[in-house]
Formats: structure tokens, sequence, C-alpha cells
């Protein structure tokens, strides 16, 4: 899909968007990249808790599930776990609605140390409405930047979000 048909695709959604020109400059069709778009703005309470929950002592999995608030076009706070294993928290997204995810895991690796990184997984199901998923994927960049988060993942159906699979997607990181 091209830049303007995206576009063209928002508004017939009522979407209001936003741009982040750099040096002052605005919206230039064309010349926006897919970094650059923001849909959403992330909920000031929100950007507070992830800045907490990013220093957070506790060594057990933790997660929060965040959401797009149509209304107030801004990701919020859906729900927040302790002691979540990844398979308990396939169980608690849901299966045909995007979610954003951060989730703080305790990750073995292969020669015993112990780290706990913190991943983002953006959960965009198949079968999404069109303008959700813009929505959605509009407001990822922003809200990973807000995070300040490096491990950034993408499942398409609430099956992959497994043990195995997020090993895997760590191994990459060493």
């Amino acid at each position: 899909m091209s830049c303007g048909q995206m576009f063209a695709h928002l508004r017939e959604f009522g979407l209001v968007l936003r741009t982040l020109g750099s040096h002052g400059r605005g919206f230039k069709p064309g010349r926006v990249m897919s970094d650059s778009l923001v849909v959403c703005e992330v909920d000031p309470e929100l950007k507070e808790k992830l800045r907490k929950f990013r220093f957070r002592k506790e060594t057990d999995n933790a997660a929060i599930i965040m959401k797009v608030d149509k209304d107030r076009q801004m990701v919020v706070l859906e729900e927040e776990f302790q002691n979540i294993s990844p398979d308990e928290l396939k169980t608690e997204l849901p299966e045909r609605q995007p979610r954003f995810v951060v989730y703080s895991y305790k990750y073995v690796h292969e020669d015993g140390r112990v780290s706990y990184p913190l991943c983002f997984i953006f959960s965009s199901p198949v079968g999404c409405k069109p303008e959700q998923q813009m929505m959605y994927a509009g407001s990822k960049n922003r809200l990973v930047q807000t995070a300040e988060l490096t491990k950034v993942f993408e499942i398409r159906t609430t099956d992959d979000l497994t043990e195995a699979w997020l090993q895997e997607k760590l191994s990459f990181f060493r």
C-alpha cells in the first residue's frame, strides 16, 4: 500500500494523523517515513508506568498489556500481570484484536547466565479490522521509543506466543 493510499484509508475512518516533522518541517506527501507517523499518542500515566516497569527489581515474569483507546486516540494500559508465563500471557490476549505487550521475562542463557530482558510484543492477529491494524501499526514505533525497548517482536496469532518461540527470539541477543 502506498503512503498516499494509507493516508486516504485513515482519513476514510476519520483518524487524525500527526507527523513528527524534523526541524519544524511539517507533512510533505511522499516524504513521511513509517517511523515518523504517529496515529496515537501514549497516555502520560502509561508512560510513567512503563518507566517504573523498566526499572523493577522483581525477578518474576511480568507483563503490561496495552490497547488503543480509539475515542481518545491514545495508547492506554489495559491490564498488568505479575508472575505470568508466556503460555498464560497468550490466554490474556484477544484472538481477533491487536494489542501491545511489554514483557519482563526471566531468560536462562545456554551458558547458565540469567537475564531479565524487556520484550515488546505486538500482537496483530490475522482477521483484525484494517482500521485497527493501521491504528496499532501507526502507534507502535512511538510506543517502542517511549518505552526505550530494543527487543521488538510481532505475532500474527496468539498461538505463536510460547516459551519456545520467545526463547528462540531472545537467542539472537547474546
